[in-house]
């Protein structure tokens, strides 16, 4: 009788904790309680931390603390003074509803041009040392000045040729301002795309890491016009979205 009882209890046990398990997908609200932190784990405090997905944000305590809800599609913009900014996605194989622990952000590095402390004696031999200074041309100048002087010396050789009516055909210079022009759009271009989409946000972003971060960037396929006139955040969110479904089909 006591075995029969005993039994009993086992499944009434085993069906209660089959009831208490809550299927995880990429929908499940999630409860974050998380604590933002510098390299030397020191507290973040008053940083914004940002769901777009579910169109909600809060703000870390003075200890670095926060609580915010999310899903596993969505990620958490995370932006604080001196810092650079991160996002934070769920770990995928995150198995219940709640989540707790710590996050770190970098400090931001500003670089500053060296700057050199002379002896200038009076303002007005100060004023007079600047007025007399000849700044250097920026390359690009250099680059303009040197293309005129060889376009010159081609006029000279060809300004002897004579046709029988008028047309005009670009000259060297013209043809080697235009080509320079071109290549420095280009470079502008590339440029702009690499600080918004580069390997490390996007790997901060999906959790990827060496090669594999560069084979999701190119499957991503992005317009180059896209990644040229759209924001960083706007670039990282299609990002995210393309993530769900690459990693569901690679991953899983």
């Amino acid at each position: 009788m006591n075995k029969i009882f005993g039994i009993g209890i086992l499944w009434i046990v085993i069906a209660f904790s089959s009831m208490a398990v809550t299927e995880v997908t990429m929908d499940t609200l999630v409860t974050i309680n998380g604590q933002l932190k510098d390299m030397n784990n020191r507290p973040v405090f008053y940083a914004h931390i940002i769901n777009s997905g579910l169109g909600i944000a809060t703000t870390s305590d003075s200890l670095g603390f926060f609580r915010i809800h999310m899903r596993f599609r969505d990620s958490l913009h995370i932006s604080a003074i001196g810092f650079t900014e991160k996002y934070f996605l769920l770990p995928h194989f995150w198995p219940s509803n709640h989540f707790a622990g710590v996050i770190y952000l970098k400090y931001k590095i500003y670089e500053i041009q060296e700057v050199s402390i002379n002896s200038l004696g009076s303002y007005e031999q100060f004023k007079q040392k600047v007025l007399n200074t000849r700044v250097p041309p920026p390359p690009a100048e250099e680059a303009r000045i040197y293309l005129q002087r060889i376009a010159r010396q081609e006029a000279i050789r060809y300004d002897k040729v004579r046709v029988g009516f008028s047309f005009h055909m670009k000259s060297l210079e013209e043809r080697s301002l235009e080509k320079l022009k071109i290549k420095l759009q280009e470079e502008e271009r590339m440029m702009i795309i690499e600080k918004k989409f580069n390997v490390e946000n996007v790997g901060e972003l999906t959790g990827l890491k060496g090669q594999e971060v560069k084979v999701f960037m190119n499957y991503c396929r992005f317009p180059e016009d896209f990644l040229l006139y759209s924001s960083e955040y706007d670039i990282l969110e299609a990002a995210k979205r393309i993530y769900v479904k690459y990693y569901q089909g690679n991953f899983k």
